[in-house]
């Protein structure tokens, strides 16, 4: 069998990953896989070995003849779009291209679900934006959705578009002796605590980006003031990790000793930090590196935001329902209000994550916390660090979430169930 994989987000290659995490899995029992991308993701394709073709929004080309050339050369079976929500919107936004294009080649086609798109209202939620941006429904006249787990539900959803599959292949367990090498090579000691801070660019860089406002251009400046605060009070033993080398600068004002920067590295490499860290803080609730840090058996921890700030004045009703307030939080809110709810930094999405969040057991494998209680978020972390009963507890929920993904039937089967589902609407 070949897949035609459309992967054309701009800014990230997070939904890269997941169409990656797809075709690895599908390799192995003998589909073959031809990617449709942007620049963005082109190392990765060249790391993994996959044909591509790459589209550029500044180039002039006509995508349709592109796409047209790939079909006709690699002659797929099916097509895969990971992810729905950047096929239609980078098509539109970026190639002023109809992405409904492809049902012309008469092909099943299975979207990568991440949202899980039935259960939604077809809008989302942006910081600083008055109206909710509104996303095209042709989903449902898909009859097959694959839903990448983590972060999806283990179950198909109310209406059974769903077909649940393990996100990422299984990969062995780094050794203790390889995970003492890779921590001694960054000077971490056994004693050190090390925590990953995954953060991409375009999260707080400044700049003018598709769905940007000003709030969200504000957040994504100003939210590592108030992180890297909390960070400076853990206890000294506690070391940090970032990697790609966009690193927000108040992150560089911490104790150089206990930061370790590295630039971008290649997956396997990135897999093997990722395996080495006694903790992953994250501020955004879908990211990949959560997923891929539960499935590793490495503590996870999610800030997000719930409050709406409008101004100073509801500060006081902030602290109110927090039960107390730390005086940094305070001066922090006073001077960048208004502030509005998110669970992905800096966007916000707080309204539409909510279906996908509702009862799933993906959050019992984390820690979350309110990224405004300042003082629990401290005590949290540290005793995620340094607690060992905090630490066995954490890893007991998230050996019992392992477990029920590892349950789920092998992805190639899933696969072949989806395909076969979505072959029917097109005969």
């Amino acid at each position: 069998m070949k897949v035609l994989v459309f992967a054309l987000s701009t800014v990230a290659y997070g939904d890269t990953l997941v169409g990656i995490g797809l075709t690895n899995q599908l390799r192995a029992a003998g589909v073959r896989s031809h990617y449709v991308i942007t620049a963005s993701s082109e190392n990765l394709l060249r790391h993994h070995g996959y044909p591509h073709t790459v589209l550029d929004p500044a180039g002039g080309q006509d995508v349709r003849a592109e796409v047209d050339a790939v079909v006709r050369r690699f002659r797929p079976d099916a097509i895969v779009l990971a992810d729905y929500l950047n096929h239609w919107g980078t098509l539109i936004r970026q190639f002023d291209t109809d992405p409904w294009f492809i049902d012309d080649y008469r092909l099943p086609v299975l979207p990568i679900d991440i949202w899980e798109w039935e259960n939604t209202a077809f809008r989302f939620d942006v910081c600083g934006r008055r109206h909710e941006r509104e996303v095209s429904r042709r989903i449902l006249d898909m009859p097959a959705h694959l839903r990448p787990v983590p972060v999806c539900h283990l179950d198909p959803g109310p209406a059974g578009y769903g077909h649940p599959y393990r996100v990422l292949p299984p990969e062995p367990a780094l050794t203790a002796a390889r995970r003492r090498e890779v921590r001694a090579a960054l000077g971490v000691g056994e004693r050190h605590r090390l925590v990953m801070l995954p953060m991409a660019a375009w999260q707080h860089q400044r700049g003018d980006r598709p769905g940007m406002t000003e709030m969200v251009g504000r957040l994504g400046r100003r939210v590592p003031e108030l992180l890297a605060d909390y960070l400076r009070r853990l206890p000294s033993d506690a070391h940090l990790l970032f990697i790609g080398g966009n690193v927000p600068e108040p992150f560089l004002a911490l104790p150089a000793e206990r930061v370790h920067l590295l630039p971008l590295c290649a997956p396997d490499r990135y897999d093997e930090l990722l395996a080495s860290v006694d903790a992953v803080l994250s501020l955004t609730t879908t990211g990949l590196t959560v997923s891929r840090a539960i499935l590793a058996d490495t503590p996870a921890m999610l800030l997000t935001n719930r409050f709406t700030v409008p101004d100073t004045a509801a500060v006081d009703t902030v602290e109110s329902e927090l039960g107390g307030m730390d005086p940094v939080v305070r001066r922090w809110l006073l001077d960048t209000a208004p502030v509005e709810p998110f669970r992905m930094w800096p966007k916000g999405q707080h309204a539409f994550l909510e279906p996908l969040l509702k009862d799933n057991p993906h959050l019992d494998a984390l820690v979350h916390r309110e990224l405004f209680d300042g003082g629990g978020v401290v005590a949290a972390l540290t005793a995620l660090l340094f607690d060992p009963g905090t630490r066995d507890d954490l890893a007991a929920r998230r050996a019992g979430y392992a477990a029920a993904v590892a349950a789920l039937p092998p992805t190639e089967e899933v696969f072949a169930a989806a395909a076969g589902r979505a072959a029917l609407a097109v005969r």
